[in-house]
């Protein structure tokens, strides 16, 4: 089977850049150069000694005993940095899957999750969280969970904190996971992009060696605001990592050693701007649900659970509303652009990003406020 068009990267390449409130990434604002050399007390004159020779295939060593740094148990020989997730999840897809194998994942999902899966023709089991969001609940639920590992899947993907649901890993979760794998004969892979944005720890929990068949993905680009670095990582047993890095030779081969270099020193000194992040992305979110537990003040959203985790979450509308025309309304009259959940090939939420600056996001819902009498003829229509 062929790609489809990735609907989320089309609508982003769209208005991301013109918004003049951005809502719609899935990731922190993008820092400049000056600014991530501040946060880092980094020199930039250091930059002007690097050489631009290629990197090794594989990353370079310091930035890969860095990396394996962020796990329990795992050596240098076990990572692989790559061009972005994107390129991690490609290799790993086309390492493990093949046509009529069965892909387990939670349902809604980012599309490079599902749809490199079926271009190889994978068949999908879809777990539906949209009844969890919507409950009181907190965590994925024993009962999804279950559901994940039912028909013996070939390979499960397991995304957390969730995006676009916000939704992370309870520990009830993790002691029904490590129940559910001890006797798994596949694999498992977790895609693990918001770990650094954890409420509870320094980062995240990992499901990596869960399994003896377990990997992992993870990136620096979200979660810190430098997209453009396109750095990610896959991480999984040494000889099945050498695998991947050999077919990375046929797609990126190398990553940029300038790339490489500041993510190393933003790895090192990561503490100050984690924090910082943090407590922006906490104060958009309160401000955000006390908007919209005021009755009418944010139209067309209907109910709203806040993330536990990562810089994504996913906003109910009122009924009847088309969430094409409303995102497309929004950004329109109001300037705030927000992902609709058609792009997830799911109707009647938008999914909302938190990375947005204080300032620029309070701007953003008090133009959303006005809107009022659009959203009712919207409804009308």
């Amino acid at each position: 089977m062929d790609l489809r068009e990735f609907f989320i990267e089309d609508r982003l390449e769209k208005f991301r850049t013109e918004a003049l409130c951005n809502l719609g990434e899935s990731g922190v604002r993008n820092l400049d150069l000056d600014t991530l050399a501040e946060y880092l007390s980094l020199d930039l004159r250091d930059l002007g000694r690097l050489s631009l020779a290629d990197s090794p295939n594989s990353g370079r060593k310091d930035l890969r005993e860095e990396i394996s740094k962020l796990y329990n148990n795992v050596s240098p020989d076990q990572v692989l940095v790559t061009t972005g997730t994107g390129e991690a999840l490609f290799i790993a897809f086309h390492l493990l899957l093949e046509k009529g194998d069965l892909t387990s994942l939670f349902w809604p999902a980012f599309q490079a999750l599902y749809e490199v899966p079926r271009s190889i023709g994978a068949n999908l089991q879809k777990v539906d969280l949209l009844p969890r969001l919507e409950s009181k609940e907190l965590g994925f639920g024993k009962e999804n969970l279950n559901k994940l590992f039912q028909n013996s899947p070939k390979l499960i993907i397991f995304n957390h904190p969730h995006n676009p649901t916000g939704i992370i890993a309870e520990e009830e979760d993790k002691k029904e996971l490590r129940k559910l794998s001890g006797n798994f004969p596949n694999w498992i892979l977790f895609d693990e992009h918001y770990r650094f944005l954890s409420d509870e720890e320094d980062l995240g929990w990992s499901g990596l060696g869960i399994c003896e068949n377990s990997i992992s993905t993870g990136s620096i680009t979200k979660c810190f605001g430098v997209m453009g670095l396109r750095i990610g990582w896959l991480i999984g047993p040494k000889d099945w990592i050498s695998k991947a890095r050999s077919m990375k030779d046929y797609l990126t081969h190398t990553v940029s050693p300038i790339s490489e270099f500041l993510t190393l020193k933003l790895l090192q000194n990561r503490r100050v701007l984690q924090s910082k992040i943090r407590d922006t992305l906490r104060g958009n979110v309160r401000t955000f649900a006390q908007a919209t537990a005021s009755t009418g003040k944010l139209p067309g959203v209907e109910s709203f659970k806040e993330p536990r985790g990562g810089v994504v979450g996913f906003a109910k509308l009122q009924e009847g509303l088309d969430s094409r025309k409303f995102a497309d309304l929004l950004y329109r009259k109001a300037g705030v652009f927000v992902l609709p959940s058609a792009d997830f090939e799911t109707e009647g939420y938008i999914r909302l990003g938190f990375g947005e600056t204080e300032e620029r996001f309070c701007l953003g819902l008090e133009r959303w406020s006005t809107l009022g009498s659009d959203v009712i003829a919207l409804l009308n229509r």
